[in-house]
C-alpha cells in the first residue's frame, strides 16, 4: 500500500532525477532507515529546486551576469546544493530608511519560509555526518508535511510582468483548462512587488486581465472574491487601499461585496461622498445589493440627523425598481420613517384617483404592495383603494392585488370591516363575490 506522501510526490511536476531520490527515501523509510530516508528526501527537494532554477528565466531582482554564474554553478556537482541553499536565503538589500522587509531575490517565498530552511539543513547534516542526534520516523514525516505545504511555493520570481503573463494565460482557455485553481497566482501577488505597489498592481489586473463579474459561478468573480476575503493580512490591507484608488473601483467592488462597506465606515469623507452621490450615480437601484448598502449606512448611523429625512425620501423613489428590502432591512427603514413618506406619496396625495392614476399604480405596483404588506390598513387607505378599483381593470398592479387578497385573508377581512364601520360602499373588486371569483381564476 502506497504512503500518502508517495502518492502526492508522484503527482508533482518534478524531474525524474528528483523523483528517484524521493523513491529511495520512501524505500529507506519502509525499512526503518530514517537517517537515509531524511537525507534522500532533502536531496530530492534540493534537486527539484535546482531543476526549477535551471529552467526558469532570470529573476527580476538579479542581474544578468549574476544569474548566469548561478546557472553555471548549479551544473557543478560539487557545489550545486550549496548554490540552491544560497538562492533560497539571498534577499534584496534593505534601503536606508525603508520600513519594507527585504524579500527573497530569487524565489517568490515569504521570509517565514526562508527562516525554516536552516532547520532542515541542520537535520540534513545530522543525518549525513552520523551525529549523535536521534532521527526517527517523525522527523521524516514532518519534513514530508513541510514539502506538501510548501514545495509549490518555491516559484522563481520573474517579477510583476511574469505574474501578469501567468494571470493572462490562466484566464485564457487556449492555455488553461476552465475552472483551474488560481490560488497560486494570488499567493504570488504580495511577493512580486513591494506592499505599497500592490494596490496599483491589483488595478492593473482589474483593468487589463481579470474583470469583476457579479456572477458567483464565474472564475473571475471567484478570483476577486478570494482576494477580497483573503486571510493574508498584508494582501487584504492592500486590497482595501486598492478599492480607494478611485470611485469607480470602490463602487464596483462595493456593489459585488457589500459587506466591505463596513471596512470604510469610519472614513468620514468617503462615506459622505458615497451616500450623497456614489450610491445613486455609480451603484444605483439596479444593483442587487442596493438595499444591503442602505442598511449598512443606517445601522451605523452614518446619515446626519438633519439630513436623514431627505436621504430616506430619496431612496424611497427606488423601491420596487429592481428589488425590495428584506425583513431585517425593512425594520430599519420603518424606524427611519420610510412608510410615512410612502403613505404621503401614494395615499394622502390622492395620486391614485387623479388623472394618470392608473399609470402611476402600474408603474409603482411593487412599491404599493410593499407598503400594504408592511403596514396596517386604515380608513384613508381603504377609501383610496376602493375608489381606485371602481374603474381599474388592467395592468401590473391588478393581478398583484388579486393574489394578495387571495393569499392574505386577514387583509381583505380588515378591509371590509373598516369599510363597514365607515359606511364606505365597497366596489366589486373588494366584495365577497369578487373575492370568490378571484380565488377561482
Amino acid at each position: 500500500m502506497n504512503l500518502h506522501f508517495e502518492n502526492w510526490i508522484h503527482e508533482q511536476k518534478i524531474s525524474e532525477e528528483s523523483l528517484i531520490l524521493f523513491d529511495e527515501s520512501i524505500m529507506c523509510y519502509r525499512v526503518g532507515a530514517y537517517r537515509a530516508s531524511f537525507l534522500m528526501s532533502y536531496l530530492g527537494f534540493m534537486k527539484a529546486l535546482r531543476d526549477r532554477l535551471l529552467k526558469s528565466d532570470k529573476p527580476s531582482l538579479v542581474n544578468e551576469h549574476d544569474w548566469e554564474k548561478v546557472r553555471n554553478d548549479l551544473r557543478d556537482d560539487k557545489i550545486w546544493e550549496d548554490i540552491v541553499l544560497k538562492t533560497i536565503q539571498e534577499k534584496e538589500k534593505k534601503k536606508a530608511g525603508s520600513k519594507e522587509i527585504p524579500r527573497s531575490k530569487v524565489f517568490l517565498i515569504s521570509n517565514d519560509l526562508i527562516e525554516e530552511i536552516p532547520y532542515w539543513r541542520k537535520k540534513r547534516n545530522e543525518c549525513a555526518h552520523a551525529k549523535e542526534t536521534i532521527i526517527e520516523h517523525s522527523h521524516v514525516e514532518t519534513f514530508w508535511l513541510f514539502l506538501q505545504s510548501n514545495l509549490s511555493k518555491f516559484v522563481v520570481n520573474g517579477g510583476k510582468d511574469a505574474l501578469l503573463n501567468k494571470i493572462e494565460k490562466h484566464f485564457d482557455k487556449k492555455y488553461t483548462e476552465p475552472n483551474s485553481d488560481f490560488m497560486h497566482l494570488i499567493n504570488q501577488i504580495p511577493l512580486v512587488v513591494k506592499s505599497h505597489e500592490i494596490p496599483v498592481l491589483l488595478k492593473t489586473i482589474l483593468d487589463d486581465y481579470v474583470e469583476l463579474y457579479d456572477d458567483p459561478k464565474k472564475q473571475q468573480y471567484l478570483f476577486w472574491k478570494s482576494i477580497a476575503y483573503t486571510p493574508d493580512k498584508k494582501l487584504y490591507s492592500c486590497f482595501l487601499e486598492f478599492m480607494k484608488l478611485d470611485n469607480n473601483i470602490f463602487c464596483e467592488f462595493i456593489s459585488v461585496f457589500p459587506d466591505k462597506l463596513v471596512e470604510f465606515i469610519e472614513d468620514t469623507s468617503l462615506i459622505r461622498l458615497f451616500w450623497t452621490d456614489l450610491l445613486f450615480k455609480k451603484v444605483g437601484p439596479y444593483c442587487d445589493n442596493f438595499w444591503n448598502l442602505v442598511h449598512t449606512l443606517l445601522v451605523h448611523n452614518k446619515i446626519p440627523t438633519l439630513e436623514i429625512n431627505e436621504f430616506i425620501e430619496k431612496i424611497s423613489r427606488y423601491l420596487g425598481s429592481w428589488g425590495l428590502p428584506d425583513d431585517e432591512q425593512t425594520i430599519v427603514l420603518k424606524k427611519h420613517g420610510i412608510f410615512s413618506i410612502l403613505r404621503d406619496k401614494i395615499f394622502e396625495s390622492g395620486v391614485l384617483n387623479r388623472n394618470g392614476g392608473y399609470s402611476y399604480a402600474n408603474n409603482n405596483a411593487n412599491k404599493i404592495m410593499y407598503y400594504l404588506k408592511n403596514n396596517s390598513l386604515d380608513t384613508l387607505i381603504v377609501q383610496e383603494l376602493n375608489e381606485f378599483f371602481i374603474g381599474f381593470r388592467f395592468g401590473e398592479f391588478y393581478p398583484l392585488m388579486q393574489k394578495y387578497i387571495k393569499d392574505t385573508p386577514n387583509f381583505i377581512n380588515l378591509f371590509r370591516e373598516i369599510a363597514s364601520k365607515q359606511d364606505i360602499t365597497l366596489c366589486n373588486f373588494f366584495k365577497e363575490e369578487s373575492a370568490k371569483e378571484v380565488s377561482e381564476v
